[in-house]
Formats: structure tokens, sequence, C-alpha cells
């Protein structure tokens, strides 16, 4: 921004007046020194002044906020600082005309008869460096005997009286100010002068200079990063960064725009839309697009993708009018945020048409803003570059690079657009816009259809342009390597010496160019990429390739990749090399004996058969298509949707109970968890979910080994696993850690060992779901017999999920256990001149954006004042429902102060009551630690730090409403009650004028009168605090009081052991 100022500014006003015409408009009218006129040229220069000036001007504002200055004060003072700095314009102007004069040229330099012509431009380092027969009372340089120019330190400073005035573009030069050699005490050629700091301003200079010594000092100047706005990510410093203009005076909003009459497809007497789901759709133009921070920028850089908020002001037509100009549109402002924007029109048709989707309706584009086109032209380019690609593909699949590149040069754009014709840089420089098109149109595709992608032109463009495939958005993912998994065909040792980590990702992205030793071996067989989106879905398990796998029950001879996870990368690899879509050929599988037994036992289900005798109904082995299975084997067992994978378990028992029954303690796949496709596919986890299943649904026997963590895992991370299964044919798996899906979490599972009496039944899922429900059952202990009731027996230690809990404690409980009792708010009417502002009504909605009234409400807290459990009609209590009698806590909001009360408290700060309310002791959710903030030997900051679940309160709550210390005495009552005083309306009795300027006093100038520190933080809007302000006792009246207590206090006690002393000695 600084740099194109640097340019714009020329060296006389006759230029800065043709880049600001507006500065010449105010400098030629009779009030150019009015106050107004100031303000504007303040305004129009500010950011292009030096930065001294700026500072000046930034000092002057201070005092002016800070009542310092007076108005008329501060528009004097900025008038002077703005003559001085544009006067130094205006001089330049007169002093340019006496250098043409004097033979000086438009550089700056002057021109003799023995000097050449190259050797004089000097115009990039901005010096005047003039020939020795220069006059020296014009501030020229001293040169060298053979004619050689040399640089003086003292020719760094110009004066007025040197004959060169200091140009707006040496003022904007900010380069590292040079230390003189009168710093140093040193004068060179006898030159050195003292001159005023006023006057003096800096040339720029190259980055070395020759001092008296002889040697090159390099300067190096600090470089910090331009900073980005965090919305659009555009560098605040572009000098193509550009601003909305705002809003006509009669744009309307979004909800509103959109009942207009003049959008209506429909009259009053014809019927509307079949379907209310559908969202209206409506033409715009003259539209811009910008962030929350009012930049214009584009949408089709990702931002939208990233829940970034764009929004868009325009003029709204109906959605037959086909006129792109401002006539019978509605204008709209501020329409969005934008959830997604969209392109159509790729059948033949001349324009590609653009779309914004909101939440409330569909918005078509035609022509952009003014000050929207530049940034609207570039994305058009691509859309239409895009829209040309794929009509041309879809008849010409056969085409090459050439065709296609004939095919958009002689393309004519559309009228209207601000390019006219098509090249090779643009299709290249829209590549990777394009090949997503690409994509998106496959995806939409039929199943038979030939992907596009693949076509020899886009081939072409993908290696020529370096496109990402597959939507990659930065992200990838190191591949699975199955650490358990045997490979046939392993790889030597290499030389190199990396970490585990960056092994694996050389060997997944760059296996076609480190391994050489496949070359004379046989076909190679194709991976995924594994990082576009299409490889990180998962199988439909729907599709003929996903029923033929083996997880979901198939035969696994086809060996496909299912049909929705075709991946791009390896679509256009395989094109290359003229092999078909499938990853590989399809080999043929030796028929083995298990294979064979498996497709029996889907026909027949009578070959089951108990092997051994039974123990207590129990049996420990059973024969299922004659393959044994014992207790403790894992089995696959099929799903009622064949479109499921088979599921994996363990039997832990066999009996018979009319059907031969095994009870199954459940595994589940990687995919069924958090992990997703990126899980090992061999890998299963423990679930502690368990059921009893009929034999007749076991599909086959399975191999799942445990794989226990080392002793000292933590020192071998990044090493090869020892543990080695069979090579991966759908039945071996391993598993090492549990899983809890109702908190996604992963733990190691628990060491639990059968005794030999229940081992031909024991299942430890079973245990421990067992000791879950038995830890989520309240149970009571400690009867105490000194309470006894005819109608309750008291407790003294109640136990709920391995929690101890007793009389006094504090606990958790959800908002619906109890409710507070009511509270008196006032119901004020805002009083609001109507014709001033007619509409106010529409913002006195309770409604707040981004308010936190539909948040979840924090849990209650209550303090256990009795743990009983009522008696049944034969005496005995009724251990199955447990109650608490408990006394309320209030949280600030819950008190007649609102949600406001809130803002001026502590996030843990209680209020307790008297009041008692009796709940189940199953809704209890846990304990907590409250205490009186006065008991505390500590700070209550440092109280609160200590943990979590810990709160404190200071007053109590009493039976009429009102709220006082817990421990009250006279002095306390009086600080602290307030007395009922009449309502007024506090925004016309409560203002207080500026004496000297035409407002209203801030909150911190108010503040500052009534003595509060300026750290001290006030809550709620302008209007709370205020009241906050003026209801407050002074702070240095408080002191004060306090002080004089204090004093009258001592000198009580004092008269007291004096009068007590005198009595003892009497």
């Amino acid at each position: 921004m600084f740099i194109a100022c640097r340019v714009i500014l020329m060296c006389n006003v006759n230029d800065v007046y043709v880049h600001f015409p507006r500065l010449q408009v105010l400098d030629e009218g009779g009030d150019s020194l009015s106050d107004e006129c100031v303000k504007e040229k303040l305004r129009l220069l500010q950011e292009f002044l030096l930065t001294d000036t700026q500072d000046q001007l930034k000092i002057l504002e201070d005092k002016l906020k800070s009542s310092e200055l007076s108005t008329e004060v501060y528009m004097s003072e900025v008038k002077a600082v703005l003559k001085k700095a544009l006067g130094v314009v205006k001089e330049d102007e007169g002093v340019e005309q006496n250098r043409h004069l004097n033979g000086f040229s438009e550089n700056g330099s002057h021109k003799d008869e023995g000097e050449q012509e190259g050797a004089m431009d000097t115009q990039e380092e901005g010096d005047a460096i003039k020939s020795p027969s220069a006059p020296k009372g014009r501030g020229g340089r001293r040169s060298k005997a053979d004619s050689e120019p040399k640089k003086s330190p003292a020719s760094t400073r110009v004066t007025r009286n040197s004959g060169k005035q200091p140009t707006i573009l040496s003022m904007f030069s900010r380069v590292p100010k040079r230390k003189s050699d009168e710093l140093n005490g040193e004068a060179t050629n006898g030159e050195a002068e003292v001159k005023p700091e006023e006057d003096i301003t800096e040339e720029v200079r190259p980055d070395t200079e020759n001092t008296t010594n002889g040697k090159i000092k390099p300067v190096s100047a600090a470089k910090t990063p331009p900073p980005k706005c965090p919305d659009c990510r555009q560098y605040l410093d572009d000098s193509d960064l550009k601003f909305f203009q705002g809003d006509p005076d009669d744009a309307l909003d979004e909800p509103e725009m959109l009942t207009d009459e003049r959008l209506s497809l429909f009259d009053a007497n014809e019927d509307g839309f079949e379907s209310y789901e559908d969202l209206p759709q409506h033409k715009i133009t003259n539209f811009s697009v910008y962030d929350k921070r009012g930049h214009l920028c584009p949408f089709d850089s990702g931002l939208i993708e990233k829940n970034v908020e764009l929004y868009f002001s325009c003029a709204v037509k109906p959605i037959y009018d086909d006129n792109p100009c401002m006539d019978g549109g509605v204008p709209a402002k501020k329409l969005g945020p934008i959830n997604a924007w969209w392109i159509t029109g790729f059948d033949g048709g001349e324009k590609a048409l653009i779309g914004f989707t909101t939440a409330f309706a569909d918005y078509i584009l035609m022509d952009p803003s003014e000050e929207y086109s530049p940034i609207f032209a570039l994305m058009q380019e691509k859309i239409y570059m895009s829209k040309i690609v794929v009509e041309f593909l879809q008849k010409n699949q056969d085409a090459t690079y050439e065709d296609l590149l004939n095919k958009i040069e002689t393309t004519v754009p559309p009228a209207g657009l601000n390019f006219n014709r098509f090249t090779e840089d643009t299709l290249l420089r829209h590549a990777q816009f394009v090949v997503e098109q690409m994509e998106s149109y496959d995806e939409a595709g039929d199943s038979d259809e030939q992907p596009i992608i693949i076509t020899p032109c886009m081939r072409d463009l993908i290696k020529l342009a370096g496109v990402t495939l597959g939507k990659r958005r930065a992200a990838r993912r190191q591949a699975i390597r199955h650490p358990t998994k045997i490979e046939k065909d392993s790889k030597g040792p290499t030389k190199a010496t990396t970490t585990k980590l960056v092994y694996l990702i050389f060997d997944t992205f760059f296996s076609d160019q480190i391994d050489q030793n496949n070359k004379d071996g046989g076909g190679v067989k194709r991976h995924r990429c594994g990082v576009c989106e299409v490889c990180q879905a998962p199988d439909c398990g729907k599709c003929s390739a996903c029923k033929d796998m083996i997880k979901f029950g198939g035969s696994g001879r086809s060996k496909q990749a299912c049909q929705k996870r075709r991946c791009p990368n390896l679509a256009v690899k395989e094109a290359e090399d003229d092999e078909n879509m499938d990853e590989e050929e399809v080999l043929p599988v030796k028929e083995t004996k298990k294979m064979s037994q498996a497709k029996k036992k889907k026909q027949t289900k009578n070959k089951i058969s108990w092997v051994g005798e039974p123990i207590k109904e129990y049996y420990m082995k059973v024969c299922v298509e004659n393959e044994i299975v014992e207790v403790g084997d894992c089995v696959s067992v099929s799903p009622a949707d064949p479109s499921h994978p088979l599921y994996l378990a363990r039997i832990t028992a066999l009996w018979e109970d009319g059907e031969k029954m095994f009870h199954a303690h459940w595994f589940c796949r990687g995919t069924d968890t958090v992990l997703g496709e990126s899980s090992d596919p061999l890998e299963l986890f423990l679930v502690d979910e368990c059921e009893d299943m009929q034999l007749s649904f076991v599909h086959g026997k399975v191999n799942v080994l445990y794989k226990a963590p080392s002793e000292n895992w933590f020192m071998e991370g990044g090493m090869d696993d020892d543990i080695k299964v069979i090579e991966d044919d759908g039945k071996s798996f391993f598993y090492q850690l549990l899983y809890d899906g109702d908190c996604a979490r992963f733990e190691s599972p628990p060491k639990v060992t059968p005794s030999e009496d229940s081992k031909y039944k024991f299942c430890a899922s079973c245990v421990r779901n067992k000791e879950r429900g038995v830890q989520e059952v309240p149970s009571v202990y400690e009867p105490l017999e000194d309470e006894e009731s005819d109608s309750k027996v008291f407790y003294g230690l109640a136990t709920l999920k391995g929690e101890q809990y007793r009389v006094g404690d504090s606990v958790y409980l959800p908002p619906e256990a109890f409710n507070f009792g009511p509270v008196k708010r006032s119901h004020r009417k805002d009083c609001v001149d109507e014709d001033l502002h007619p509409e106010y009504y529409r913002k006195s909605s309770d409604y707040i954006k981004g308010s936190n009234l539909d948040a979840p409400q924090p849990f209650r807290v209550g303090r256990i004042k009795e743990i009983f459990c009522n008696r049944r009609c034969d005496g005995k209590p009724d251990r199955m429902e447990i109650k608490l009698r408990l006394y309320k806590f209030y949280r600030p909001e819950n008190t007649h102060k609102g949600p406001k009360g809130a803002y001026h408290s502590d996030i843990n700060q209680l209020y307790w009551s008297d009041e008692e309310a009796t709940v189940n002791m199953a809704e209890v959710l846990g304990r907590c630690q409250v205490e009186y903030a006065e008991d505390l030997v500590e700070s209550v900051q440092d109280y609160s730090s200590k943990g979590p679940d810990r709160f404190y309160f200071l007053e109590v709550r009493m039976r009429d409403g009102c709220y006082r210390a817990k421990r009250w005495s006279i002095l306390l009552n009086v600080l602290t009650m307030q007395k009922k005083k009449k309502k007024h309306d506090y925004r016309v009795h409560g203002r207080v004028l500026h004496p000297e300027q035409h407002r209203v006093v801030s909150v911190r100038e108010c503040a500052r009168s009534q003595g509060f520190p300026d750290t001290y933080r006030f809550f709620g809007n302008i209007l709370d605090k205020h009241r906050q302000v003026g209801n407050a006792v002074p702070p240095p009246l408080s002191k004060a009081i306090g002080l004089e207590v204090r004093k009258c206090v001592q000198e009580r006690m004092r008269e007291n052991i004096v009068r007590v002393s005198g009595v003892l000695h009497a």
C-alpha cells in the first residue's frame, strides 16, 4: 500500500492533484481552512504522512479524547500540522521550475558537456549527483579530481537553502537511518554543518555507504511479515485490497427483501409453490461479495468451504428478468452468509450460470458491481474455461491435448466479459479448477460410463500443470502397512537410514522411484494413493464388488475395489498404461476344502454335533461342518443384512436349550470406531457386548490373536513389530485394545482370570457389565438409629458409581432436578420517541444474535441434608428408591439479577439458601466442593485454582427474597442494604453532558470522576455501566470510611483496655 502511494505522490503538487482530485477541490475552495475541509484532508492523507507527523496527530487525538484539549484548540493544532506537511509539496513546485532554469533535468541531475548521459542517471537511487562545475551554494556534492562522484555523509541531509526541497516521495521512503559523521565527531572535507531537525529529511540511500576508513558496512533492516486479514486472508497492505463502499439507504434485509411484491411470481388469485421445502430462486445484479470486515474477496478461493462467513449486497430481480440493469430491482444488503456456490449451464448454451445458496433462497448472478468487476472477471475466466472443456470432452473423448488447445483458442468468449480470448496459459493457470470440475462430472455419471478424467487430453493436462487429484486439500495420511502381515515379496534392505515414519512416507509416495527391483519381475499390483477423498470413503457394501468381498460374506474371487471408491489417481495411471479399470486382474483362486465347506454350511444346517460329555449342561467343544470349535475360539457370524461385513466374536460358552446355542463376546472392526477407513483392516477391538446366539448362524472359524504391549513399549517407538500372523486370507486378525463406544475411547483390556469352576461359561464382558450395573445402582449404609421415623429410615452414607456421599456433601444435579423460587423482575417499557424512531419495535425483540439463551443450563448444586429411604408396608426400608433432601444453591443468573448478574460474578460463585428439595439418589451426577469464603484460610482465587468443581458463597438468600451476607452485622447492614427508591428513567435523568464538547460523558470519564482506577472493568451494555458507576460508592470515599472506622475501633479498644486495667489496679 505504501509502495503504491510513493509512486502516486510525485514531487510536485500538480501530480498529487491528479491522483487526489478531491484535495485540489478543497484547496481551491474559499473555505479550505474550515473544520470540515481540514477533517477531509486529514482523512485523505493521514496514512500517507511521515511517521513523525502521524505520531503528532495521534497525540493530539488522544488529548482530545482525554479532554486535555478543546475542539477548537485541537482543530487549530491539526491545521498547523497539515499546513506544515502540505507546504513542503507546494514549495517543491517552485523549486522544480528553478531547476529547469538552472540546467537541472527532471531526474535531479545537472548535465555537463564533459559528462556521459549513462553516468548521470541516478533516478533509481534518488540522489542528485552533480558535476564538479556545479555551484556549491546549491548543496551539490564535491567530486574527486578524476570527476568520479563521491558520496559525502553530509549530503544525506538537505536543508531548504540547499536548493532541493524534500519531496513526498522521499518522505515515504522508510529506510533505516544512517549514522552521520557528525555523530562520530568527524567531518568530511570540512562540510559538516549543524542543521535544524525540523528541516531535515532523508533521501533513499543504497544498502552500503563509503565511510572514512573505506569499509563497506551493510545495513540490515528488520523485516516483519505483512499482516493478513483473519477472515479473507488477504494482505492488509496490498494495493489491490478493496473495501465495500456500503449499501444504499433503501436497501432491505434478506427476509424483508424476499417478501417484496416485486419479486413475487404469482398473483393473489394464483396458487403458490407445489412444495414449500424448495428454496425460492432470484437473480441478482450489481453485486459485491465481502467478508465481515468489509473486504471485497473472491468466493472461489475455498473460504466458503472453510466456514468463513461471506456476505453480498446487490439488487435482486425476479427469476424471469434477464435484464442486468438495476431498473425494477430490489436493493438488498448483507445477504447471507453464503452456504454454497455452484455452477450450471453445461448444456451447450452461451453462458455459464453461477449461483449462491443462503439459508433463505438461491440467487443466480448476472453483472457485478463496478468495484467487484476485477475480482469477478478472474473467476468468470476459469468458469467459462471449465464450461468449454466439459462440453468439448462430452462429444470428443478421444481428443488429444492439441485438439483441446485448438478448441480453446478458437472459442470467442461471450460479450460483456473483461477478456476477449482464451490461451494455453489460461488453461494451465486454471487447470486445478478445471480438473476438479471433471471429477465432479464423473461422479455424477453412470457406472458404465467412461470417466472423462482418463481421456488423453486430460492426462496430458494433469501432467503439464501438476494437478492434484481427489480434491486433496493439503491433507496427508500415512498408509497402513499391516505390521502383522507377512509380505510375499519383501523388499531387501536399503542403504538409507531413516525413521519409521519417513520410511513409510517415501515407500508410499515414491515407490516407483525407489523400487528398482520390480522392473524385471512380473506385473506389479497397483495400490490406491490412500490420501484422496475417494480412498478415504468406506466401502458401500451394496455394489457387486463389495458383495464378493470376504468381509461381506463373499468368495473373494473378484478382488475388485468398491465401485464408489475408484481412486482417480489410480484410474489415470492405469489409463496411461492402457490397462483396464480394475485394480488388478481377476486371478483364479485355488479352491480349498474349507471354502467348499463354507458353501455347504450356507445350504445345510444339520452338521452340528457336540464333542465330549457336558459339564453341568455346558459343553467345551462342538463340531460345525467338520470343524472343531472350542470354548475360547473365535468365529465369524453371518449378518442379516448382506451389505454388512461378517461379525466376529469369541465363544465363551456352549449349551443346548432346544437349539444348539453359544454365548458370543463380540469384536468390532476398525471401521466401526472413530478411526473409520484409516484403521488397519486386520485389527479388531474388543467391546463389552455379548449375546446368546444359535450355532447355525456361525459362518466359520477365524483366528484372532491378542497382541500384548511390550513391557518396555515406551522405549520401542518406531520399531518393527516382532509378532507375525498368517497371511491376510480374510480369516486372520489381531486385537490389542478395548473400545468404549460411548466415549470413543481405546483402553487396555482388563485382565480377568476365570476360576476353575466357571471356566466353561466365563464371559469377561458379562462380568464387567455386571460390575458396572452394580455401581450405577445407588446403595445406602450406616443407618442412623437416633433419627428414627415412622415413615423414613435415615442413613449416614450412600454410594453411587464408585463415589461416596455423606450428609453435608455438595452434589451436582441435572437442571430439571428442582426449580428455584420466583423472583421479582421489573418489567419496564422503554420510553422512545415514536416520531424519531418509528420502527423501534423491530429492535425491541428479545433475540440477540450469538446469545447463549438456547445453550444447555449448568448443573444444579445442592448440599445434602438427609439421606433416607421410605418404609414399605412391612416396615422395612425400600432400598430401591434412595432419596436425598438437600439445600438449594442459587447461581447469579437464578436470582433477581437475571442472566446479566452472571457478568459481574465469578463463574464458581453461588448463593446459599434455606430452600429445600427432595431428589432421587439416581439423579446425582457427581460431587463438588462448596465453601464459605470467609472460612477459607486462603484467597478465593487460590482456592479455586487448586482443582475443578470448587465453588464458594458469600451471601444467603433470605425468605423475603433479599440477599445479605452470611454473617452480617450492623456495619455490614449499613454498607450493603439499599433502600427502595422511586423509579426513574435513567436515560432521561441520568446522563451527564460534557462541559466542553457536544456529547455526554463516557463511562470511563464517569468512572474516573468517581475515583475508579482505569483497570477496573464494568460489564453489560453502556446503560448498565453507567448505572454501576452512578450507584457505586466512590472507592476513595469507601477507603476513607474504612480507615476512619478502623481508627474509631482502635481508639475504643484502647479506652476499654485502659478502663479494664484501671479497674484491675483498683
